[in-house]
């Protein structure tokens, strides 16, 4: 009996699958649509991706790329959303196969996509991306060394925060590069657990990038950290979370700690704990101007729903433009980057700001999204 009953729901799992590979396909097919509809073609910028951004509470980027794996296969892989219809592939095997075959003119990615169809039905994504990579090479030898030259121009390292104060650091570069660091740092690890350390080797190889990088007693350290700290805190008198300006919410002991190191230099801005408004802005050890300075501290990102471009990489932009009376006053002053700025002058965007700090965006269908300072959880209301 036991049997008959996984069977059914193993069954169950199958259909629930090919029914969401099909609302996938739909999506595809609307997302596509909507670009369309956007498309400008007196400009080269598509703004559709902000506005679904918007409206499914995405950051910019997450939209972006949806929208643009939605319009590839559309446009240029037909085939593979006629499998997604049928169930033959999820998105994720169908995202992977937009992606790999972007570095392919049409001709050339029709052939590969036939081929990896073929061979999709059953397979887990990691075999559809290897296939992927050998039908690339059979049908584009010549290109795949041109662009193995190019990637390498295009070296970055890049930091992502995570949960419970921790973060990523990617390094992205040559294998030939990255593999000697890797193995140095595996030796190292190796040798610290040989020698009594009871740490894991994962936990061994961080330790050992931050003495190379910073030296053993982080002497090689020299930056500047702009954190927020509510006075209550403070004053010791609660323990709400403060905030590392790149990063996000800390715990106060976490600053505390901060603040005992002698090593880092660190700014702090001391907010309201029940409205978050800034009241004090330590001095810098850089003259800045005081009006954007408390903006960016206030704002902290780009003010476009979901957007987490921090302040500092952001434009200081007048709510209503300068040109048409608006005052250079923190009441009309806000941090968009380029993009979103662009997106205001040029499009059917709209933006308010009721009072310093609360923004209000319409979108072109006629949709408000409110964004406030001291909450990231955006809310939208259709417009009246």
């Amino acid at each position: 009996m036991s049997e008959t009953v996984g069977a059914m729901l193993l069954y169950e799992l199958r259909a629930i699958a090919v029914e969401r590979a099909r609302l996938d396909a739909r999506e595809v097919r609307v997302l596509a649509r909507l670009s369309e509809l956007r498309n400008d073609p007196g400009t080269s910028t598509n703004y559709a991706s902000d506005e679904v951004a918007a409206e499914l509470t995405l950051t910019p980027l997450a939209a972006a790329r949806r929208v643009g794996v939605a319009v590839e296969m559309a446009e240029r892989l037909p085939d593979t959303v006629r499998a997604l219809e049928r169930g033959d592939l999820d998105l994720q095997k169908a995202s992977a196969i937009v992606n790999r075959l972007r570095v392919l003119d049409d001709d050339k990615a029709a052939l590969a996509e036939a081929a990896v169809l073929a061979f999709a039905p059953g397979r887990t994504v990691r075999q559809i991306r290897d296939k992927l990579s050998r039908e690339i090479l059979k049908v584009d030898p010549d290109g795949a060394e041109e662009r193995r030259l190019r990637a390498a121009e295009h070296t970055c390292v890049r930091f992502e925060p995570c949960p419970d104060g921790m973060a990523e650091l990617t390094v992205h570069d040559r294998a030939e590069n990255l593999r000697p660091i890797y193995d140095l740092l595996t030796t190292t690890a190796r040798r610290a657990k040989a020698a009594g350390n009871p740490a894991g080797t994962g936990e061994l190889r961080a330790q050992a990038l931050r003495d190379l990088v910073l030296g053993a007693g982080r002497e090689r350290l020299v930056t500047e950290l702009r954190v927020t700290i509510p006075a209550s805190a403070l004053a010791g008198a609660s323990r709400q979370p403060g905030e590392i300006h790149g990063y996000g919410p800390v715990t106060i002991q976490t600053l505390h700690e901060l603040a005992a190191g002698g090593n880092v230099f660190w700014r702090r801005i001391v907010t309201d704990p029940i409205t978050g408004t800034v009241l004090d802005v330590g001095r810098r050890r850089r003259h800045t101007r005081p009006l954007g300075e408390h903006v960016r501290t206030r704002d902290r990102h780009c003010v476009f729903p979901g957007c987490s471009r921090p302040a500092e990489d952001c434009q200081l932009d007048h709510t209503t433009s300068h040109a048409r009376g608006g005052p250079t006053a923190v009441r009309n002053l806000g941090v968009l980057c380029q993009r979103h700025n662009l997106m205001k002058e040029n499009t059917e965007w709209r933006l308010e700001q009721p009072e310093p700090g609360r923004f209000v965006w319409t979108s072109p269908t006629g949709v408000s999204y409110h964004v406030g300072q001291e909450d990231p959880v955006l809310t939208t209301s259709a417009a009246a």
